[in-house]
Order: C-alpha cells, then sequence, then structure tokens
C-alpha cells in the first residue's frame, strides 16, 4: 500500500486489515468533513461558527492520531515482511528474484531488473541462469567490461557445463558487439580526418592543385 493511504484516517486498517472500525473512522471522518465544507462554504448560516470551530478542532485531533497509529501499523508490517523475507528459503527466494528480473527485463526496467538480479547472485553466487542474464543484461547496456567478467565467473562454475552452448552464444554476441563498436569508431575517426583534410585545403587554397597548374609551365621554361 502506497504510503499516502496514511493520509486519510481509518483508510490504512479498513483496506490493509479489514478491519470495520477503520472502516468507520474513515466513513466518519469524510462525511464530517464534507458537513463542515458545505456549512463553511455553501451555507454559512447553518452551523454557528463555534460549532464549526470545534468540528473542525475534532477533525485535525482524529487525523492526527489516526496518522500516528497508521505509522506505527505501516513500520509493524515492514518490520514482519523483513522477517518474513529473512524465514524465506534461499532457493525460493532465488526463484522469485529471477522471475521478477525476467518480468521487469522484458518490461524493459534494466535498472530494477539489475537490482533483482544482484540481490539474486548476492544469495546464490554460483545460479547460473541469474548470472548469465545478468551478463547478457550488461551487454545491453553497452557495459561489455563488465559483461565479460560475468561470464568469466559463470564458467568456473561447475554447473556451467550444462550451459556452455548459451555462454558461447553469449560471448560471441560480446565480442561482435565490441568489433563494431571498435569499427564504428574507426569509421568515425575516418570521418573525422576527411573532414579536416577538406578544411585544411580550403583554408590553404589547395595547394596539390595550385602545384598540378605551376608545373607545367616550369616544364616549359625549361625547355
Amino acid at each position: 500500500m502506497h504510503w499516502s493511504a496514511l493520509l486519510w484516517p481509518g483508510f490504512a486498517q479498513a483496506w490493509g486489515r479489514g478491519s470495520w472500525a477503520g472502516l468507520a473512522v474513515a466513513v466518519g471522518f469524510t462525511w464530517v468533513g464534507c458537513v463542515l465544507l458545505v456549512a463553511t462554504v455553501v451555507y454559512s448560516g447553518w452551523i454557528d461558527a463555534d460549532a464549526r470551530n470545534l468540528g473542525a478542532a475534532a477533525l485535525v485531533v482524529v487525523w492526527v492520531l489516526a496518522l500516528a497509529e497508521s505509522r506505527t501499523q505501516w513500520r509493524r508490517a515492514a518490520m514482519a515482511l523483513v522477517s518474513e523475507a529473512a524465514r524465506e528459503d534461499p532457493a525460493a527466494r532465488c526463484e522469485r528474484l529471477f522471475g521478477e528480473a525476467q518480468r521487469l527485463y522484458l518490461a524493459g526496467d534494466w535498472d530494477a531488473t539489475e537490482a533483482r538480479l544482484r540481490d539474486l547472485l548476492a544469495t546464490d553466487a554460483k545460479d547460473i541462469e541469474g548470472r548469465l542474464l545478468l551478463a547478457t543484461l550488461l551487454r545491453h547496456r553497452e557495459r561489455t567490461d563488465e559483461a565479460l567478467v560475468e561470464l568469466d565467473r559463470l564458467e568456473r562454475l561447475e554447473a556451467a557445463d550444462a550451459w556452455r552452448d548459451e555462454i558461447a552464444r553469449e560471448r560471441s554476441a560480446l565480442y561482435e558487439q565490441l568489433t563494431q563498436t571498435e569499427t564504428d569508431n574507426e569509421e568515425d575517426h575516418a570521418d573525422d580526418g576527411v573532414v579536416a583534410i577538406e578544411t585544411a585545403r580550403e583554408e590553404h587554397g589547395h595547394p596539390e592543385t595550385e602545384n598540378d597548374e605551376t608545373e607545367p609551365g616550369d616544364y616549359r621554361a625549361a625547355a
């Protein structure tokens, strides 16, 4: 549940725990607030000023108390989740994290995907699928050096023999990406060199053309 749910008294208890008391507080708070709003803005003479002020003060007190209670329950729930995660079986945790990483990867959320995979590998550094997916993710993010490191770690694992083909394909894709990057860089440098030469020729009046035009005259003078 989002933290903004705590701002509505009783809502967190009614929605999160199915509390009838929380539902009563939420409905009552909303009803009294609407009555005071109408009595203040629309029908100012409906309720006298002292009653409106008393009602507003009561709403503020209820809101503060409900917020404090909701925050306390929120913290207890968070601690319970942490305790549950600590008690979770490592294999089940790895399976859950890998499933989340796959869904996030397909959704294009690469930052969250990497975070899940790091958590997975912190739980089980020998998880083959998790480390292979991390290498693929790093390749897509053009962090090729890190991807190669992950593949090297992967190949040193005993259980990696069954994944030789997948590891080889991923390494081949990495080398292809590196080669393409180097080729693109060379082409960029070559283009920069051509531009520099053309610029120099324009600035200095095409010296090679001038030489072609003067040399025949020199030959005739020599003759």
